[in-house]
């Protein structure tokens, strides 16, 4: 892990995008060490929006040099967890208008319908650039402002219907995953966590709701444009908390292409994750070490769960963060 955590392999590359899965005449794997090809990849990275070092922006700007390298002439994108739908057509503006107030324009339009701090859209501002200058699509995944706002204070049922069937295309599957026994476990270890009550009438019940529809609508985004592109690589970028434990939109990813699609080959192994200079507080730790899975009392263990595919650092993290030194083979 720390080899590739921290020097990079065309191994890892090969592996997150399915370079070279060749497969038998009866379509087995040629070699189980190579990641069959899928209809389309999805890699999640998990960043610190907060991050004033902007440490995370270029070591994920790095990851994705050397990701889409392989990749040249292939339909490549980056999908955004803090845009709102509504803001799909501004992001289509700037990836294709060569005048220089492009910039300014996309960033007034996120701080003032996106909600987001002037900090926020700075630190995240190197990677919209990279996204042009590579020529990647832009995907807007966010619910409006008004409707995470309504769910948080008014709950779901609320939130506009039409609006609402755009988020969630799987309604069924939606319903079935709150009531799914790992589901609740990663509910109950993770996502709940970071519940901090907004006003004295709030609720772990109505954080909840917010944070599985923006989670829903990440996914659904990703799938749409996923199942359009046929062998599409998506790069996404989400805060750390949304995908670890692989129970936010990176989870739901495999079901809604299935909803779409009902004969794609995108299954949970053509997602993969990666948490970027994660601290042992992001973890959920309550010691100095990362922590690296949930799921380890004995009635739990059936949906033990990893935090991520990779921990990807900036430098060589202290030794004391690890619990175990894994083989990075």
């Amino acid at each position: 892990m720390m080899n590739k955590g921290v020097f990079g392999t065309i191994d890892f590359v090969k592996g997150v995008v399915g370079e070279g899965g060749d497969e038998s005449e009866d379509g087995a794997p040629t070699d189980d060490k190579k990641k069959k090809a899928y209809d389309a990849s999805f890699v999640f990275l998990g960043v610190d929006y907060d991050d004033d070092s902007k440490s995370d922006t270029e070591l994920a700007i790095g990851l994705m040099t050397d990701i889409i390298k392989p990749r040249r002439g292939q339909d490549s994108a980056l999908a955004l967890e803090y845009v709102p739908f509504s803001l799909q057509s501004a992001l289509d503006t700037y990836l294709t208008s060569s005048s220089g107030d492009a910039e300014n324009a996309l960033k007034d339009a996120l701080m003032k319908d996106a909600n987001l701090s002037q900090n926020m859209v700075e630190n995240q501002l190197p990677i919209l650039r990279f996204a042009k200058a590579k020529q990647l699509s832009l995907i807007a995944c966010s619910p409006e402002v008004v409707d995470v706002q309504t769910v948080r204070t008014e709950g779901l049922q609320n939130v506009n219907q039409d609006r609402r069937a755009d988020y969630v295309i799987d309604a069924e599957g939606f319903i079935a995953w709150t009531q799914d026994p790992k589901s609740k476990m990663y509910t109950e270890k993770s996502l709940l966590k970071d519940f901090v009550p907004m006003d004295e009438k709030d609720t772990p019940g109505n954080y909840f709701a917010e944070k599985i529809l923006k989670h829903e609508t990440m996914a659904t985004a990703i799938a749409q444009y996923a199942v359009s592109h046929p062998k599409t690589l998506v790069l996404a970028i989400a805060p750390i908390k949304d995908v670890r434990f692989l129970g936010g939109p990176n989870g739901r990813l495999p079901r809604v292409c299935k909803v779409i699609k009902s004969d794609t080959n995108i299954d949970e192994e053509a997602v993969t994750t990666i948490l970027l200079n994660p601290s042992a507080q992001e973890t959920l730790s309550k010691s100095k070490f990362l922590r690296l899975e949930i799921g380890t009392a004995p009635r739990l263990l059936e949906y033990q769960t990893k935090i991520a595919d990779y921990l990807w650092f900036s430098t060589m993290p202290k030794v004391n963060m690890l619990p175990r030194l894994m083989n990075g083979n």
